[in-house]
Order: structure tokens, then C-alpha cells, then sequence
């Protein structure tokens, strides 16, 4: 029985995606509550998340509901107000644990991640291109730029809040 590992997973809608947010102020927040998520993963946990993308980024709600998902602009709380969600970073499935030997080199599943946040170092390896240097595995700052990236592309892709 020492060996064994005990796991428990309740499924109940938690969030919406970082896509349905209601102004720039929202979107700005929840994104940096993605870095606080990350950093906390990888200090307190030693996991970086290696998958950092439009669907793993989500805006923690109370519930399911209309009112939640796109909020009521609320004129009386004045210009400052604006929806602040707590945000969750999810889908660690390709994370990578740090915490036993952060020197062992891993093969290409260190290559991993939704291509169009992916850093470009760890594409420049994949592609065996040889200014990325020899293959040194996923580092906090890949994740860190596939942040950059997914900020980028949402702000260039999407027609304004809902």
C-alpha cells in the first residue's frame, strides 16, 4: 500500500473561457491571474505548465448562469468598476515536475503545447534549426512567452468584448 496513489476529480462547470470576457480590464486581470497561477505551479510546486493556450486559460464563475458568463454593466458602481473573476489555469496534463531532477532531458515530448502559443525556441528544436542551440527542455520562460503570445493573438483576433 505505500506505492499506491490515491486521486479524486469532481466535474462541475467552474469557469468559462478567457475568450468571454467583458471589457480589456477583465481579460488584462484574468491573464495575469494565469502568471500568479503559473508562478505559484512552478515555486511552490516545481510544475511548469508546458500547454499554455486560449482553452486552458479560463474566468472562474459562482455558476453557470447568463448573469455570470457575460455580467450586467453595472452604471452605479461607477467608471473604475468592471467584473474581476478569479482565474484558473487548467489542463496540466502536459505538465512537466521539476521538483526530483531538473536536469534529466526529456525527448520530444518536451515539445508540446497548441502551436500557435508555443514558444519559438522549443519550434526552432522541433524543427532542428540550428541558432536554438542544443535541446535544453521546457523552461519557465517558454511558458512565460507563450503567455506573450496568447495575449497577442486574442487581442488581434477577437471583434471587442461580449
Amino acid at each position: 500500500l505505500e506505492d499506491c496513489l490515491h486521486s479524486r476529480a469532481a466535474f462541475t462547470e467552474c469557469g468559462i473561457s478567457i475568450t468571454w470576457f467583458s471589457c480589456a480590464r477583465e481579460f488584462f486581470n484574468a491573464m495575469m491571474g494565469a502568471v500568479v497561477g503559473h508562478f505559484n505551479g512552478y515555486v511552490h510546486w516545481k510544475v511548469l505548465q508546458c500547454n499554455i493556450s486560449d482553452t486552458n486559460v479560463w474566468m472562474q464563475i459562482p455558476k453557470p448562469e447568463p448573469e455570470f458568463i457575460v455580467p450586467d454593466w453595472l452604471n452605479d458602481k461607477g467608471p473604475g468598476w468592471y467584473p474581476k473573476w478569479m482565474d484558473l489555469l487548467g489542463d496540466w496534463g502536459y505538465g512537466e515536475d521539476f521538483s526530483s531532477n531538473p536536469s534529466v532531458q526529456r525527448d520530444n515530448l518536451s515539445f508540446q503545447g497548441t502551436f500557435p502559443f508555443q514558444a519559438m525556441q522549443l519550434m526552432a528544436w522541433e524543427g532542428g534549426l540550428h541558432w536554438a542551440g542544443p535541446f535544453m527542455g521546457h523552461t519557465v520562460q517558454h511558458d512565460l512567452e507563450a503567455v506573450v503570445w496568447l495575449m497577442w493573438m486574442l487581442c488581434i483576433n477577437l471583434n471587442g468584448p461580449f
